[in-house]
């Protein structure tokens, strides 16, 4: 008896550009510069957001994109989906962030447990996982890489 033949579809992968705005700094080689890039975007918002910055051999944005939006205490996102976009930007760094909505910057032992995942999965995917902040209110953050520097090897 026969198996029958399976249908396999044919697809491709792409990012898709929903918008765009300006980065002034042009290189994103500074957590100065790593806030600049996401505030806009993340700030001020009422629940967790987590964004990625994919960047490329200069140290300049190629894209950012929002990967979750969770609750006032969390946002769930998985290390695949950072790696999915970094893939399909051709990246070879990332930069993370995500917002606390009650302005604490000081990051929870999930941010520090995520960010230990993730750079363990960038390493092993040859991307490098620059920094991960965590961004408040009125412009303050926290870098995970100054914080917590034995993450980032």
């Amino acid at each position: 008896m026969s198996v029958p033949a399976k249908r396999v579809d044919y697809v491709s992968v792409k990012l898709v550009k929903e918008s765009s705005f300006l980065y002034k700094d042009r290189i994103c080689n500074s957590t100065t510069g790593a806030y600049q890039l996401f505030s806009e975007l993340i700030q001020d918002k009422p629940d967790e957001h987590l964004a990625v910055a994919c960047l490329n051999t200069k140290l300049e944005p190629v894209n950012v994109a929002v990967l979750s939006i969770g609750s006032v205490t969390q946002a769930n996102v998985y290390c695949r989906s950072v790696i999915r976009n970094a893939l399909l930007s051709n990246a070879i760094s990332v930069i993370v962030a995500h917002n606390h909505p009650s302005g604490n910057v000081t990051p929870s032992k999930n941010d520090i447990a995520f960010t230990k995942r993730l750079a363990k999965v960038c390493a092993f995917m040859g991307i490098n996982l620059v920094d991960h902040l965590v961004i408040g209110a009125d412009g303050d953050f926290t870098s995970l890489k100054s914080e917590e520097r034995a993450i980032f090897g």
